[in-house]
């Protein structure tokens, strides 16, 4: 059970007013967008403008700055040329089936006639390059492997191959450990040793990457250039179900990405936008090649389009999804994306489940409980990650489930920021069969029991030390506190500058003291949310609060004063535009 107070004392964050010469620098901006500028670290006029006015010809970094760029293109272009078996291995999320699919489709734009892909299957192969998957290839007669969205840590199955004589090229993203794979190229933003300018590339991103290089080296690059475009749509997909931060060059591919996403020709995306009701398909007809057809944004591709190609990783197999993304023909694409959504549905229910199983092992949970772990022999490998996300968002701590097997344990970790976790996995390597991630995501694998304990005992140990003086309470990272009249009609236009909204670049978050009550309502199915006029200084606005009835339904009155940590936005209806507040948390104000 956990405790009420991990629910209720949320810590309000607000960040460290931006210096008074940060504010002499840029007159023309008002104090909040200086603000909001400065939290995102955009400190020059040349930050400013790249993120304000994201350029594709100039926001783009040129791809033969990594270091074993041209290495890696000569290869690919003699496997090309020499028509060499040519394998694509790839991973089983959004950003890894995304990067199989540009990867491919580059390959064969380029006239590769021997392309093949392999995504493993997440219960049977578990994660990254396997020996026994390496063992397949060399049956195979493959000359070349290709790993995208992994391989940095895959040292035994690469050392294999190459023993083999067959070569590996790295496309990843991920972290190192203290070594490299002795690969023939490594392609990697994430590497110490790599000067390329941009560090927080999603795995999708690296390949796109991979592709731009290989049109460049071209007789003619300018007839790629056209093609090259087009795979944006899929490199948005994939940076944005990473969650990676949408600053720097991502944010170029993203705001150029969005535009081709919504006008995208790929039958699968379509039909999975149809069954995700973010479109009702018949705008798609009789409508030429270019046209808009969706007014998709970085929030609906998160929750709708993302998770429904995890689903198919997550319940059956990742290539039900690369399927989806390449098919050609109408028919198939329908049945395709309906098949992804009667596997998401299914997802929904069983992370339900085991989000209740969870909680009913940790127990009670308290301050000293710095890291959460559960494990359960009937819970899904595959969606051991996403039920960890929701319990360290909900009880603000790392959590590690795992998903017990004959022959050992196969977990998935999320962490705050304060805990990088793959860090604290190398200090318990000894009793890992396989692990990688980022440091706040991971994935690991543990055979035995003995190692299971040990490896149980020294995690909590890292925890404890690490975590030893942190306040394990929920937080609110707020931009600025202001007034009420400050969020007006100028500063919306403002703030649409910032748009998209994700990683790295969230929803601004305001804070408002002493805010009157003059109407609160129960509103919604099951009357789960609140909706409110609230005023100060004789201004009132409109306000909603999602989920928190339950909360505050009972406590609230007409006359009370509250503090407020809102979202600032618009509410359309009927053809109409208004102001609105979109309240995250709530104080009372005696």
């Amino acid at each position: 059970m956990k405790d009420k107070s991990l629910v209720h004392q949320k810590k309000w964050r607000l960040k460290s007013p931006c210096p008074k010469e940060f504010i002499e620098n840029f007159p023309a901006y008002s104090g909040i967008v200086l603000q909001l500028l400065y939290d995102r670290g955009l400190d020059t006029q040349e930050k400013i403008d790249e993120f304000f006015n994201p350029d594709y010809s100039q926001g783009i970094h040129d791809p033969f700055l990594f270091l074993d760029m041209q290495k890696a293109v000569t290869r690919i272009e003699a496997a090309i040329k020499n028509k060499e078996k040519i394998l694509i291995h790839g991973d089983y999320d959004a950003d890894g089936v995304t990067a199989t699919v540009v990867l491919e489709k580059t390959l064969k734009k380029l006239g590769a006639k021997n392309v093949y892909f392999f995504i493993p299957h997440r219960d049977i192969d578990g994660y990254g390059l396997s020996i026994k998957n390496a063992e397949n290839f060399i049956a195979q007669g493959i000359n070349l492997v290709i790993t995208v969205d992994c391989g940095i840590t895959n040292f035994e199955p690469i050392k294999f191959l190459k023993e083999k004589n067959i070569d590996t090229i790295i496309v990843d993203h991920h972290l190192e450990l203290e070594n490299l794979p002795d690969a023939y190229a490594i392609l990697n933003c994430s590497l110490k040793r790599e000067i390329y300018p941009y560090k927080k590339l999603a795995g999708v991103g690296m390949v796109f990457k991979l592709a731009q290089a290989l049109f460049l080296q071209q007789k003619d690059p300018e007839q790629y250039a056209a093609f090259e475009k087009w795979l944006l749509d899929l490199v948005t997909i994939g940076t944005i179900g990473d969650v990676s931060p949408i600053l720097g060059e991502n944010r170029t591919l993203v705001k150029y990405g969005l535009m081709v996403l919504n006008k995208t020709p790929r039958r699968g995306l379509q039909e999975l936008i149809s069954v995700a009701s973010l479109s009702s398909g018949e705008e798609l007809k009789g409508l030429p090649l270019g046209s808009d057809l969706y007014n998709l944004n970085v929030r609906n591709i998160s929750f709708q389009i993302v998770p429904r190609l995890n689903a198919a990783g997550r319940i059956d197999h990742a290539s039900l999804a690369y399927n989806l993304l390449t098919t050609e023909d109408e028919m198939t694409a329908i049945a395709l994306a309906q098949d992804i959504q009667n596997k998401n549905l299914k997802r929904q229910k069983i992370a339900e489940q085991m989000l209740t199983e969870a909680k009913q092992q940790f127990d009670k949970v308290n301050d000293k409980n710095k890291i959460l772990i559960a494990c359960q022999e009937n819970w899904t490998p595959g969606l051991v990650g996403l039920v960890a996300g929701k319990l360290k968002d909900e009880f603000f701590r790392p959590v590690i489930l795992f998903a017990r097997q004959k022959d050992g344990y196969v977990g998935s970790g999320r962490s705050i920021s304060e805990f990088n976790i793959t860090e604290a996995l190398q200090t318990t390597s000894a009793f890992l069969e396989r692990f990688g991630g980022h440091s706040q995501a991971c994935g690991l694998s543990i055979k035995g029991e003995k190692n299971y304990q040990n490896f149980l005992k020294k995690i909590i140990l890292e925890a404890n030390k690490k975590l030893e003086n942190i306040d394990l309470k929920p937080a609110i990272d707020v931009d600025v506190e202001v007034k009420l009249a400050d969020l007006n009609w100028e500063l919306y236009d403002q703030l649409e500058q910032f748009e998209p909204f994700a990683e790295a670049n969230p929803m601004p978050l305001f804070l408002i003291k002493k805010l009157k009550i003059e109407q609160v309502e129960l509103v919604g199915k099951d009357n789960k949310h609140l909706r409110f006029y609230l005023s100060q200084n004789n201004l009132s606005r409109k306000a909603i609060s999602f989920g928190m009835a339950e909360e505050w339904g009972g406590v609230l009155k007409i006359g009370d004063f509250i503090d407020a940590v809102v979202e600032f936005g618009i509410n359309e209806w009927n053809g109409n535009r208004e102001l609105q507040l979109k309240i995250i948390d709530i104080r009372t104000n005696s």
